[in-house]
């Protein structure tokens, strides 16, 4: 070998690593992959808090139905606006239910579910009520009609 260092040359020494510009050029680009990762990936568990939540409060108030007609007495459903509590209550039963992080309702308001399970005003009249709860994705609502049925909008 004239001249030359032996394994040193050529093009396939070369080839063997990444220059530095290269790495960090690489190391930009993975970096701002991450990022977006990162948001989509709040983004995403937001939203699922809030349709778990949405269900959760709905299953509640479906619960507090089917005591009221099993135990032919009423049951209440209080919800404070932008609490992550609310508490259920009947003849010798309470509690005190919670909403997942950063979920809770919109409006102060009582469901009052009558000893037949049908929704009714504090005073007995049939009624359907509207719950809403919110997070910073957006706003689900649980529907209950005079009949009793109980439906939810996921967000």
């Amino acid at each position: 070998m004239s001249g030359a260092r032996a394994g040193r040359t050529g093009p396939a020494w070369r080839q063997a690593g990444l220059t530095l510009i290269e790495l960090t050029v690489a190391m930009g680009v993975l970096a701002v992959v991450l990022a977006i990762a990162v948001n989509q990936w709040h983004d995403y568990t937001e939203w699922q808090r809030l349709r778990f939540g949405t269900v959760q409060v709905a299953t509640d108030l479906r619960e507090a139905q089917e005591r009221a007609r099993a135990e032919r007495r009423q049951y209440t459903v209080t919800f404070s606006n932008g609490s992550a509590a609310y508490a259920i209550v009947g003849p010798g039963y309470s509690e005190n239910a919670e909403m997942p992080a950063g979920v809770t309702s919109t409006a102060t308001q009582t469901v009052y579910f009558s000893a037949f399970g049908k929704p009714v005003t504090s005073g007995g009249a049939p009624t359907s009520y509207t719950i809403g709860v919110r997070n910073p994705k957006g706003t689900g609502t649980i529907s209950i009609t005079q009949a009793g049925g109980i439906t939810y909008t996921e967000p």
